[in-house]
């Protein structure tokens, strides 16, 4: 039987590829987990003062609506009641807080001079430039609001709290050396810097610097580039010195956590596996340590060692292009020129899922379209390269048989069976991945209403086409 056309009542066509049932993310675990700035004096000179602030002739009831941005300076916030009050970003906060949040740094404001309302809307007026480069309101970018409160002692618990950090693990800028206080009650680690001057770049390196060990180390990864991705979990990024590597770091991840994953490797790496059973915090750990497994087994995983993993990992960039991308994935899901394509780029994929099983006795179990790229030569696709090894298990080629190892999977993908020990002949094998990328897609066709899941399971009645090879 040969690809088949089908009637039905939604002809949308899917634009991009097939979405994991759940894609393994990761964020950098560091000895400073969290920056806190004093607004007044540090991120900006000035002071904003409700006693002095909204008081002119022309001042409207609410403090903070009397605050305006120039339009000729937008580091320049006026008073309209009274423009001899006025505040101005300092110079290199804006890419001081680029920095922080590339870093994936937690960002907290406090003030104990200024109403939370004047600030919030200073730091929507100022801007600092995210990881495209392009202008956002630094509240964006905040974690911790917590100005209008004199409480120091209290808000820095909080943060410990929300940070999951320690006081040493928290860096405090302030121009006032009463704050030297929560150094002495919590461990937090403060800053003292100038009025004049505030918060410069040379004083937030050299505080990384002596807080936070520098810039080497294995808690901090390499000169991050431009972002290339980000999902709930983790943000990837091109590594700024290594056109050939990404650095991935993950999110929420707390020395806790570290901890726990340390100490599921150490059983992993031994070849056995590790069982969480209702432990669910095991599961963010288990599924990160398989990652880190698999890449060192692959050889993909660059640095740091797995023994070494601090919230951050470094891996060879895998070049190629989606499927999506290609004119032919935009033709209708049940038209021949289609199924055809789709039908060539899933064998490639299963091709590359047998040469790293008999090469490196690792399966690959979530090789949808969105974790593989391939090599196109006009409308024939001719290599595909796979990505993303947070769901995979050890797999043996005995030279007759595939034999799945033991690893427990947290996410098992819908539409299979990943049983440990059992075998499959080459073409069995075969069958299997190429049925499960096929109901895969076109669950996912029909779930992003390209076709109808009527339509769509009646189709899948029916695959024994889609295992011929062209």
């Amino acid at each position: 039987m040969g690809p088949r056309a089908v009637i039905c009542g939604n002809r949308g066509v899917l634009r991009c590829g097939l979405l994991s049932a759940f894609s393994l993310f990761s964020q950098l675990s560091m000895a400073i987990k969290a920056v806190i700035f004093e607004v007044n004096w540090t991120v900006w000179s000035g002071q904003l003062d409700p006693q002095k602030w909204g008081k002119g002739s022309s001042a409207k009831s609410k403090p903070e609506d009397n605050l305006e941005r120039s339009s000729w300076d937008k580091n320049l916030i006026y008073d309209i009641s009274d423009k001899s009050c006025e505040i101005r970003l300092l110079r290199d906060i804006p890419f001081i807080i680029q920095d922080i949040k590339k870093r994936g740094i937690a960002l907290g404001v406090v003030s104990k001079d200024s109403t939370r309302a004047m600030c919030d809307r200073a730091l929507y007026f100022f801007e600092y430039p995210d990881e495209n480069q392009r202008d956002r309101p630094i509240i964006k970018a905040v974690n911790y609001d917590e100005t209008g409160s004199a409480d120091y002692s209290s808000i820095f618990k909080n943060i410990m709290g929300w940070a999951s950090a320690q006081g040493s693990e928290i860096l405090f800028f302030d121009s006032n050396e009463e704050s030297l206080k929560v150094n002495r009650e919590l461990g937090v680690r403060v800053e003292i810097v100038s009025h004049e001057a505030g918060v410069t770049w040379e004083t937030y390196e050299r505080a990384l610097e002596k807080n936070d060990g520098g810039g080497g180390g294995k808690d901090r990864p390499p000169k991050l580039g431009k972002l290339l991705g980000e999902g709930k979990f983790s943000k990837v990024y091109e590594a700024a010195d290594d056109k050939n590597a990404v650095i991935k770091i993950l999110k929420d991840w707390t020395t806790e956590k570290n901890r726990r994953l340390l100490q599921i490797y150490d059983v992993i790496k031994t070849g056995r596996p590790f069982d969480p059973g209702n432990k669910t915090e095991d599961h963010y750990p288990l599924m990160v340590a398989l990652e880190l497994r698999n890449l060192s087994i692959i050889k993909e995983l660059e640095e740091p060692k797995p023994e070494d993993f601090s919230g951050w990992f470094k891996m060879k960039k895998i070049v190629g292009t989606h499927i999506w991308m290609h004119p032919l994935y935009k033709k209708h899901p049940f038209s021949v020129d289609f199924q055809e394509f789709v039908r060539a780029c899933m064998h490639l994929a299963m091709d590359s899922i047998e040469e790293i099983v008999k090469k490196y006795g690792v399966e690959h179990c979530d090789a949808h379209f969105k974790n593989v790229v391939f090599d196109f030569d006009g409308n024939k696709p001719v290599r595909a390269r796979l990505l993303d090894w947070g769901i995979a298990v050890k797999m043996k080629w005995d030279g007759s048989q595939y034999i799945r190892g033991d690893d427990f999977l947290i996410i098992v993908p819908p539409y299979q069976d990943i049983r440990a020990g059992v075998k499959y002949s080459p073409s069995s094998f075969r069958r299997y991945w190429i049925a499960w990328m096929v109901k895969t897609e076109y669950d996912a066709l029909w779930s992003r209403r390209a076709i109808t899941e009527t339509d769509g399971k009646a189709f899948l009645q029916d695959l024994d086409w889609w295992y011929r090879r062209q």
